[in-house]
């Protein structure tokens, strides 16, 4: 493994295991005040950061898996442990989903009131005030190493703001309305939120399972066209992920060009490609002449 690969995924475990501390704190103080309290959408909230924890775990791992370098077994490498990491946090998001949904109906049945004082905004406008903190950190950290796992780990902790704002919605409505449906209601509003990251995080991830296209086709060819004698190229295909894609294509040559020449450029034209696309890890040049109907690939 390179030291770039190697701090890569130090880089990503360090954010998680921070964003582990911190969800696992708020977890238990939601939890703890909801079961006290029978507030329902606290207690609900709670089981979400819950939910958060145990995502960073298996991110975590997954992290720690994908870093493993190629092998005769996997001569891709084990990039997709990120994705299926992804996956896995999907599925705790389903089990949330459920827990709330189910939650919130009962509690919908009954109409108990729950108990809501001044610790309740306390403790929810602080947790508020951390997931803020802890999302804006987590993205600008998947942006900046340009990981698939931070960033649909990053979703899910965004989808605690707007479950933390439906909460204190909620509260307000129970304590200064005497309205104590809209603790259940907030309840479900939760589910909504984490039935939305999840469809969210299931669609990207499914693209990199699936090897869905990853780059752009046309700036692709204007870097090949770009390199003397390259006559023009296509059957451009890319997988992977938006920091580790594999690409390869066709290129044109003269008929009559000698394959040591045709062969030394190809090796041109993938150090151009590398150049331009730092997150190509890895380029498959087939040599060929123009097709017959060459300009309708152009």
């Amino acid at each position: 493994m390179t030291p770039g690969v190697f701090g890569r995924h130090q880089d990503i475990n360090r954010v998680l295991v921070r964003v582990l501390v911190l969800n696992l704190v708020i977890a238990v103080a939601k939890i703890a005040y909801g079961g006290w309290s029978g507030a329902v959408s606290i207690l609900s909230d709670g089981f979400h950061s819950l939910t958060d924890s145990a995502a960073n775990v298996v991110a975590i791992v997954g992290a720690r898996t994908a870093r493993q370098p190629a092998d005769h077994l996997h001569p891709y490498g084990h990039r997709k442990f990120e994705a299926l990491a992804s996956a896995a946090i999907f599925f705790f998001l389903l089990l949330v989903l459920v827990e709330v949904t189910q939650t919130a109906l009962g509690r919908l049945r009954t109409g108990l009131a729950p108990m809501v004082d001044a610790t309740a905004f306390v403790l929810m406008i602080g947790t508020l005030a951390v997931n803020l903190v802890v999302a804006g950190y987590e993205s600008r950290a998947a942006r900046r190493i340009r990981s698939e796992l931070l960033l649909a780990d990053s979703m899910h902790t965004r989808s605690d703001v707007y479950t933390s704002i439906a909460v204190v919605t909620a509260l307000v409505g129970v304590k200064l309305l005497g309205w104590p449906l809209l603790d259940p209601i907030a309840g479900l509003v939760v589910a909504g939120f984490i039935g939305h990251a999840g469809f969210r995080i299931a669609r990207e991830t499914s693209d990199i399972l699936t090897d869905r296209r990853v780059m752009d086709e046309d700036d692709l060819r204007r870097v090949v066209i770009g390199v003397p004698d390259v006559l023009g190229c296509h059957e451009i295909r890319t997988r992977g992920s938006a920091d580790h894609v594999f690409l390869d294509l066709h290129v044109w040559f003269q008929p009559n060009m000698r394959l040591d020449e045709a062969h030394r450029l190809s090796h041109l034209v993938k150090d151009r490609l590398r150049a331009h696309f730092p997150e190509l890890a890895d380029v498959i040049i087939h040599i060929e002449p123009p097709p017959l109907d060459a300009d309708a690939h152009l």
